[in-house]
């Protein structure tokens, strides 16, 4: 029984291990419109493939897929004693992240030459790698890693062997790879040019028939599948659009004549070229360019574009071949410089075709609105600001040009017409320490006296009464404390002599008793009543009177006289 198990384990691992397997080389992972692709059969012989369950005309271990599309994507398999398991191939119709060219605009070489190639990529060339696979191997691409930076766009060369296909890429380990070249040799003195990637349906395609070595051609012949279709002068065969019907096999015969040494040089009548296959795949999604006076704007067109792109757009400088990426991320852009434009919609596996080139050139009548607005908005500032520093002006002058006002007491028994339009008094300060606005006294126009003040000096701390208008204009007088009894610190008018110009000063009193008491000094006339006579001009110092810090009201002893009177 253990032996029956163990042969039954044996006979069932072998079927699985005899079992094919294929496998995709080179391993690109996501796999775009236009690749070339090589499906492997790990088993030999490979008697066939198998494609969507149909019988495909393929007997050999490798499967050549030469130009990638919805067409050619699902499930393969290879059956040589077995049959494999299915093989699922995914196309994605998107353009790849990066653009690798050929700068020579053709895939076919000649054996041993060396082809230039240029990689584009958006975003910097920092750790981009590029390979290119022969046979069954990839090989690294050697560029020096200095080469390798943020700039966008790099030349480099690689060698066709003539293993053919040799194909070419560049990939990064995050952000994708390019666009894959698929190149052919050939050691034929003819060759047939036709384009490093495949046609896209409906643009213009110029097939070219070469002679190596630059000789003149005088005829060339062209056939497709092995029927002769035209014979030009030029060597080239123009298709103006193309179609599903223009892939096929094509060949070129040449006659032509090596002039660049002897105009009569050597002469060769229809020598004939290898065949080449032209691949044609249908038009990726594109971007498009609306646009209006000042803006552009980018869109895809539906409904080949996924949903959600975002956008890129180029700037193509005067005198440079390429567009350079001008900004990132946005669909709408306003120019503020004539030139060249495009944008591209992109996802993150993969991008859209990009625009046609748009010349955009700002409005001039809307730069001449512009320029008009900004002019007037110039002009209302300055005129602003202009009004703004005058009124300022004005109103400092006017705070510096106010005329000090003398204070004075009306007189007794004057009319309200006859008080003068100066006379103002100060404010009271009333029993509860509360200051008020001046108002217009009575009968004096002009004249101002303290709202709510005590017109008394007594009754309160402190408290302050108006100061008013004397009877003699224009002599100013300072404050005294005032003798009224009770009230501390209480201070009353000086009182003006009747003459005029004569100025009195404070001077200590000659009584004794009083910390610093201060009495007027008394500037007095010849008096006819026989009191003391003292000469006019002579000053007396003002006296104590006993209180500290009490001071009597300056004044002559002829107006106290009067003031009895």
């Amino acid at each position: 029984m253990r032996t029956l198990l163990l042969t039954a384990l044996t006979v069932c691992w072998f079927l699985v291990e005899a079992k094919p397997q294929i496998k995709m080389f080179p391993n690109y992972g996501q796999v775009y419109a236009g690749d070339t692709v090589i499906l492997k059969c790990s088993e030999i012989p490979t008697n066939k493939w198998l494609f969507r369950g149909q019988l495909l005309e393929a007997d050999n271990q490798s499967l050549i897929l030469p130009a990638a599309s919805q067409h050619s994507a699902g499930d393969y398999q290879c059956v040589t004693a077995e049959k494999s398991d299915k093989f699922t191939l995914r196309v994605l119709d998107l353009l790849a992240p990066a653009l690798l060219e050929v700068l020579s605009k053709n895939a076919v070489v000649y054996k041993n030459t060396l082809v230039p190639l240029q990689l584009y990529v958006d975003e910097g060339l920092t750790d981009w790698k590029c390979y290119i696979a022969r046979k069954d191997t990839l090989f690294h691409v050697q560029i020096p890693e200095d080469e390798m930076t943020s700039k966008t766009s790099i030349t480099f060369f690689v060698e066709a062997r003539g293993e053919n296909p040799e194909i070419v890429f560049c990939n990064h380990k995050t952000r994708g790879r390019s666009n894959s070249i698929s190149l052919r040799s050939t050691e034929m003195e003819v060759l047939l040019e036709i384009p490093p990637r495949p046609a896209m349906l409906g643009e213009p395609l110029t097939l070219k028939c070469e002679v190596q070595g630059g000789a003149e051609i005088k005829t060339a012949v062209f056939y497709k599948d092995g029927a002769q279709i035209q014979t030009t002068s030029d060597g080239s065969y123009k298709i103006s659009a193309v179609t599903d019907k223009d892939q096929g096999s094509y060949r070129c015969k040449a006659t032509y004549r090596y002039t660049y040494t002897n105009p009569h040089g050597a002469f060769k009548e229809k020598v004939d070229s290898e065949p080449q296959t032209l691949n044609i795949r249908a038009r990726p999604p594109s971007a498009v360019i609306a646009h209006d006076a000042s803006t552009l704007e980018c869109s895809c067109s539906a409904p080949d574009c996924p949903a959600a792109p975002r956008f890129h757009w180029y700037y193509q400088e005067s005198g440079t071949a390429v567009p350079a990426m001008h900004t990132k991320d946005a669909p709408r852009l306003l120019y503020d410089q004539p030139g060249l434009y495009a944008c591209q919609a992109f996802w993150d596996d993969g991008v859209s075709r990009r625009s046609q080139l748009f010349y955009a050139a700002p409005d001039s009548k809307l730069i001449i609105y512009v320029v008009l607005a900004l002019i007037i908005a110039g002009v209302l500032c300055v005129a602003i600001a202009f009004l703004f520093l005058k009124k300022r002006r004005e109103d400092s002058a006017g705070q510096r040009d106010v005329p000090m006002k003398s204070m004075r007491r009306k007189k007794a028994g004057e009319e309200d017409d006859e008080a003068k339009d100066d006379a103002y008094q100060s404010l009271n300060e009333t029993d509860k320490n509360d200051y008020h606005t001046l108002q217009q006294g009575d009968g004096a126009d002009g004249g101002y006296e303290a709202v709510g003040g005590a017109r008394s000096g007594d009754g309160g701390d402190g408290g302050y009464e108006a100061l008013k208008a004397k009877e003699q204009s224009d002599v100013y007088h300072s404050l005294q404390p005032t003798e009224t009894p009770g009230a501390d610190g209480g201070y009353e008018a000086l009182k003006g002599t009747k003459q005029s110009d004569t100025y009195e000063t404070l001077k200590p009193t000659a009584e004794g008793g009083g910390d610093g008491g201060v009495e007027a000094i008394k500037g007095s006339k010849a008096s006819a009543t026989g009191e003391e006579s003292e000469e006019k001009g002579v000053y007396q110092k003002l006296g104590t009177d006993g209180g500290d810090g009490v001071y009597e009201e300056l004044g002559r002893k002829r107006q106290e006289d009067n003031k009895e009177d």
